[in-house]
């Protein structure tokens, strides 16, 4: 039992330590934004990298969080049934889409995105829809690193829901 503790309380903390150290993204998002009105309507001269910068910047940010809100149970659900169930019974039914749903299609996003990653990194990979071509090889690297700690949240969560069906009520782990 003191091991899974631990695999949840770590996980638990490596996805928080990601989220809120990638949340800082923002503040240099909202820099460049700046940067690019200012430069574009002030000085009549608006910089081609902010496009760039913008959609990695947001992409990144909006990825590293994604775990950390799986942990929050922040993500929206549909709970037109899910709301009138005792704490059991959204146990099981969590633990059944986890099984149908979540996991396989994880699974399935690390193993098919593995290929088009290292394609990307062995072509240098650019982007074709700006004037910079930037490289986006990097980028694309988030999305099976972002797949996997999502997938060890969503069995850290899993084993949490598991513990709430056995003994009736949810665990306090920090």
């Amino acid at each position: 039992m003191r091991i899974i503790r631990g695999y949840v309380k770590y996980v638990d903390l490596i996805n928080e330590w990601l989220a809120k150290s990638f949340a800082w993204l923002i503040v240099a998002l909202v820099l460049g934004m700046v940067y690019s009105t200012l430069m574009r309507y002030a000085f009549h001269r608006a910089p081609l990298w902010t496009y760039d910068f913008t959609y990695m910047a947001y992409a990144v940010f909006f990825m590293m969080g994604a775990a950390y809100t799986l942990r929050l149970r922040g993500h929206v659900r549909v709970d037109v049934i899910y709301r009138f169930l005792s704490p059991r019974g959204q146990a099981l039914l969590d633990m059944f889409f986890s099984l149908l749903c979540f996991f396989p299609l994880f699974f399935m996003l690390i193993y098919f995105s593995m290929d088009n990653v290292i394609f990307s990194w062995q072509v240098k990979e650019r982007a074709v829809e700006s004037i910079l071509r930037a490289p986006i090889y990097p980028l694309k690297t988030v999305i099976p690193l972002v797949s996997l700690m999502l997938l060890l949240q969503g069995v850290a969560e899993f084993i949490r829901d598991l513990y709430t069906v056995i003994n009736r009520g949810r665990p306090e782990w920090k």
